[in-house]
């Protein structure tokens, strides 16, 4: 992940009931902030295991206007520690009034201030605002006097978690750093969390650029430099060939810490001028479809690379058969036609078998 939160500890935290529209149900306020019993260290541990656990996107992003409501309230909790649980409500109110869609479901709000979370070589405070709206039915075996019994009641899956957001204490004035949580992403309902209620945007790093790329790069390949279709004219690409081009992106973002796209048409695309100018055209149409301009040079993100990677696909899928993995040299595999078979072959040169 980008921070780490292994010596972090929670110095402050309320749960507030969200309630529902479409049922005409109000919210429900905690009167006061939980406090945690010096002897219990189990319970601190399983809420940072619930926070945390399921933050796994590396994207980051920020507040597009910290004159908005939610973005002030963040402020001034940072800014006067004691405005906290005041603030606490204030956050569960503008949740409530901006969850107007009818798919979005009542649950509590979790509002906590964590200490010592580390982010960018540096520890900061963090203040997370979490919403969990799915209970769980689990069993319970108790004791009794003639033996072992069971029951059942409702509580939460600690990897279950619906909805979070975590705001470093870092770049106000770029609009603070913030991770982002929403298993509703894709659903209509979604843009709920992300906009009406937390007024966010993609924060413009080394992060984004390098996911944007990686992402452009792929569907060049896999929409562009790819075998034509029984429909179109011949194009002298093969699969193999569309493998070895995906290897090579792949080896660029790893063996690479500066992104140059010069060195990119060098490196990977060989300087073909007219692949490059095909390349040139896909990136115009990404740019335009994604409402971007992408920097000709930046800073890779080795975590983003990480994640990204083995969404490049190495594998020649030949009928039911055989998969073959190519992840390099491209010279020591051919493809041919047996006219007797009337069959597709492929020659595969080798120096060692294991």
């Amino acid at each position: 992940m980008l921070f780490d939160v292994i010596n972090s500890s929670i110095s402050d935290m309320v749960i507030h009931h969200i309630g529902s529209h479409s049922d005409n149900s109000e919210n429900v306020y905690s009167q006061r902030p939980m406090s945690f019993s010096e002897d219990d260290s189990e319970l601190p541990h399983l809420l940072k295991q619930f926070f945390f656990d399921s933050f796994r996107e590396p994207s980051l992003y920020c507040f597009e206007d910290m004159d908005d409501s939610v973005a002030k309230m963040v402020a001034s909790v940072f800014d006067n520690p004691s405005s906290f649980y005041e603030n606490s409500r204030l956050f569960a109110a503008s949740l409530y009034e901006n969850s107007n869609h009818p798919n979005i479901k009542s649950g509590e709000l979790y509002v906590a201030m964590f200490r010592d979370v580390r982010i960018f070589d540096q520890d900061v405070r963090c203040l997370g605002l979490f919403k969990s709206e799915h209970k769980d039915t689990f069993l319970k075996v108790y004791n009794q006097e003639d033996g072992l019994a069971l029951g059942y009641d409702e509580g939460l899956d600690l990897k279950k978690l619906d909805k979070g957001c975590l705001i470093f204490d870092i770049e106000r004035e770029k609009g603070f750093v913030v991770a982002l949580l929403d298993k509703a992403a894709g659903k209509s309902e979604a843009t709920f969390w992300k906009n009406d209620f937390l007024g966010l945007v993609t924060r413009m790093d080394n992060n984004f650029q390098t996911k944007e790329y990686m992402d452009l790069c792929k569907s060049f390949v896999t929409d562009i430099f790819r075998p034509s279709r029984e429909e179109e004219p011949e194009n002298g690409i093969e699969r193999a060939d569309q493998i070895d081009m995906l290897n090579r992106q792949v080896d660029f973002f790893k063996g690479t810490d500066i992104f140059d796209i010069d060195r990119f048409k060098e490196q990977v695309l060989g300087n073909n001028e007219s692949i490059c100018d095909v390349f040139d055209e896909h990136l115009a149409h990404f740019e335009e479809a994604n409402d971007l301009e992408l920097p000709k040079t930046f800073a890779i993100s080795k975590e983003v690379v990480k994640k990204g990677a083995p969404k490049f696909k190495s594998v020649l899928k030949l009928d039911k058969n055989f998969h073959v993995y190519i992840h390099g040299n491209r010279d020591m595999i051919e493809r041919s036609f047996d006219k007797e078979k009337r069959m597709h072959y492929y020659k595969i040169y080798f120096e060692n078998e294991e």
